[in-house]
């Protein structure tokens, strides 16, 4: 057992740590989700939370994480109770509080009473819906489980609601920066000679590392190039590969003098005095791979440099990365971001992805429309001024912003509504996704049926990713956008044009630029806009 003596109170919570420790405090559920973006102190909130359980309720507690660093790093705030560590050669030893690695808890689950755990913690749990996590919590059947992570949703679409039946939180990246908890960023995009046209996405939802590492060989000294232009204070880089990482950190030392500099692989030994160096001022950049993209506490860093390309279906971990920097620091007033990106079309995220300030918002004119309750009801005609220009510009941004730390489509065909909403159609569904509430939430509209309770967009988008999976799979081409691009590019059909035309007849045309895609959108806009079934219209 390992009593620590109290060194250092911990910070006092801030308003809304309390509004949230509250919640969970009073939650009667079995497993609830609390969703902070990076910087907004998920750690601070949980340990608190354990502290009052262990006290008040002497409950056993586990925290669960998945990387040595997430194991030891909210003992830090937990010295004043027992602590456990199960975690490679490290056994607890029945603790009050245990904090464990999911990779070698699931190996010693038979030295556990099922019941004995009354509470559990996960970090990071956006990993949640992993077998591993999957079998861990199911085995303590009778523990109520707390869920934190900075981004609600996982690149391989699955949705978090097979392990969470709630969602107690939400606090994104731009609510953080709008309350002054997280620092505004800065963002610059350097263009480097690669091109991502032949890197594959994977069933995880990001790029092929094997692929990205092989077309992005030999851009070390352009990353440099763009530190050198364009960085301020303490920098963290984002790799594309382990030799890559090597190259970078060799070509930096080169220059600014030896030990500025270090490389952080999973190989990397003491890992833990690096990041001493790193605070202290030693280490001036932490060049790495795969290896701070989560959990990682170093508010000095001022630079957040990407020179990794991150998939736009995985714009999570875009977040986590950048979120390195946002955290408020003596001295700081911005965080840099800087995007290295290719030279060819393949999409990837920046920072526009994450909250879209560098994409001007449209501001169409207010057009008069009726309520539709179904097919049948007549259908309004707009006319002149009533008709907005926005609708084909919106459909090609549509993979940008929703909130904070945006949202990942799954390359689904959805079609962006004027009134802020989604749609997507095909043979026998209908899928309307509702324009946000106030807190950023939404209803979904499946055929004639609501939810019954508004969600995170996220949530909702991964719920329908995974129907049209195992359901609809056989109309893919319809829904999938990859599939349908060929069709989608072609030029407008006369069918097309006299749909709009009868719905729109004052709409301007240009049927030598304008594709089927583009009139799809205007056409299911003039069908569908401020349909009566949003739950928030009633």
């Amino acid at each position: 057992m390992k009593s620590n003596n109290i060194r250092d109170s911990p910070p006092p919570l801030r308003d809304y740590q309390q509004v949230d420790l509250a919640k969970m405090q009073n939650y009667e559920g079995r497993a609830a989700l609390m969703v902070l973006a990076t910087g907004l102190g998920k750690t601070r909130i949980y340990t608190e939370y354990i502290r009052w359980d262990v006290l008040n309720n002497n409950h056993n507690c586990l925290i669960l994480s998945h990387r040595e660093e997430l194991v030891y790093q909210p003992l830090t705030y937990l010295e004043d109770l027992p602590c456990g560590v199960d975690l490679a050669g490290k056994h607890a030893h029945g603790e009050p509080v245990i904090s464990a690695s999911v990779q070698s808890l699931v190996g010693r689950l038979d030295k556990y009473n099922p019941y004995e755990i009354d509470t559990i913690i996960v970090d990071e749990a956006h990993h949640a819906a992993a077998p591993t996590y999957r079998r861990v919590l199911e085995y303590f059947p009778s523990a109520q489980i707390f869920g934190f992570t900075g981004t609600a949703h996982r690149g391989d679409g699955v949705g978090l609601s097979c392990v969470f039946d709630d969602i107690l939180t939400e606090r994104d990246t731009l609510w953080g920066i709008d309350n002054g908890y997280l620092l505004p960023m800065e963002c610059r995009q350097v263009t480097l000679k690669y091109d991502m046209g032949s890197v594959k996405i994977e069933e995880d939802g990001d790029y092929n590392q094997a692929d990205i590492a092989r077309v992005m060989s030999g851009t070390a000294a352009g990353v440099v190039e763009a530190y050198s232009k364009y960085a301020r204070g303490p920098t963290i880089i984002f790799g594309s590969s382990v030799g890559e990482v090597k190259d970078i950190t060799a070509m930096l030392n080169k220059k600014y003098g030896r030990g500025v500099a270090v490389a952080v692989t999973a190989n990397t030994p003491n890992r833990a005095q690096i990041l001493e160096a790193f605070r202290l001022g030693i280490v001036k950049i932490l060049v790495n791979f795969g290896i701070f993209t989560e959990g990682t506490d170093l508010p000095m860093i001022e630079t957040v440099l990407i020179a990794r390309p991150v998939a736009p279906t995985n714009v999570g971990l875009y977040a986590q990365m950048v979120g390195r920097g946002l955290r408020l620091y003596p001295g700081k007033t911005s965080c840099m971001v800087i995007d290295c990106v290719g030279i060819s079309d393949n999409p990837i995220c920046t920072a526009a992805s994450l909250i879209g300030k560098d994409v001007p918002t449209p501001k169409p004119e207010k057009a008069k429309q009726e309520k539709i309750e179904d097919e049948e009801e007549k259908i309004e005609v707009l006319r002149g001024s009533e008709i907005p220009d926005t609708w084909i510009k919106k459909e090609l941004e549509v993979d940008i912003v929703e909130k904070g730390v945006g949202v990942d489509l799954h390359d689904v065909a959805w079609i962006k509504l004027e009134n802020g909403g989604y749609l997507l159609q095909i043979p026998g569904v209908t899928y309307r996704i509702s324009k946000p509430l106030i807190d950023g939430n939404v209803y979904l509209h499946k055929n004639k049926t609501c939810s019954k309770m508004p969600m995170p967009t996220q949530f909702i988008l991964d719920w329908v990713y995974q129907d049209l999976k195992q359901k609809h799979a056989n109309v893919s081409y319809l829904w999938n956008k990859s599939e349908r691009r060929r069709w989608d590019n072609q030029l407008v059909s006369a069918e097309q044009i006299s749909l709009i035309k009868r719905l729109a007849p004052d709409y301007k045309i240009n049927s030598r630029k304008m594709t089927r895609g583009d009139a799809s959108s205007i056409i299911q806009n003039l069908l569908h806009v401020q349909k009566p079934e949003d739950k928030q219209d009633a």
